[in-house]
């Protein structure tokens, strides 16, 4: 892939969001192409995070360990960033739903840069920040929606019996 594209995808991943020229080409230094085939399996629950995938091309699923639909992935998605920077283990499974292909950067590549470069790592923490509180909200928004409807179910609430 050249350059000017992998900058252009860089600067559109919202974990990397406002970074400099130096660190978009620092990031590209950093990152390597993988590729995964239909049905091949990215990373495991319960796996040891070695990496950030960045989605460049198909499709992949986040997994239940039973195998039930978390989410799908498109083109520009990004997973495997909460275990690489908590150092727990995978929370779910990532599958490809067709042919895809990721950057890659490795948890050993993330974290000397971030070393290097303390103002690249409190832009990576603020942006993570800024998504989790963001993934919470809404959240939040879901759990008051079905709260609402169990309510209607019961009869509780607005004028029931």
């Amino acid at each position: 892939m050249e350059t000017n594209q992998l900058r252009n995808i860089i600067r559109r991943i919202p974990i990397l969001h406002g970074f400099t020229n130096d660190q978009v080409e620092r990031v590209i230094d950093a990152c390597r192409e993988e590729a995964f085939g239909e049905g091949t399996s990215v990373f495991q629950e319960s796996d040891e995070p070695q990496g950030i995938y960045i989605l460049l091309s198909g499709l992949l699923q986040v997994q239940t360990p039973t195998g039930g639909e978390i989410a799908t992935i498109g083109e520009m998605g990004v997973v495997g960033e909460m275990g690489v920077l908590t150092g727990e283990p995978r929370a779910a499974s990532v599958v490809a739903l067709r042919d895809s292909k990721t950057l890659c950067i490795g948890k050993q590549a993330l974290f000397e840069l971030m070393d290097s470069d303390k103002d690249t790592g409190y832009k990576i923490y603020q942006n993570v920040t800024h998504i989790l509180a963001d993934r919470l909200r809404d959240n939040n928004i879901l759990l008051e929606q079905q709260y609402l409807v169990l309510d209607d179910l019961v009869g509780g609430g607005r004028g029931g019996a």
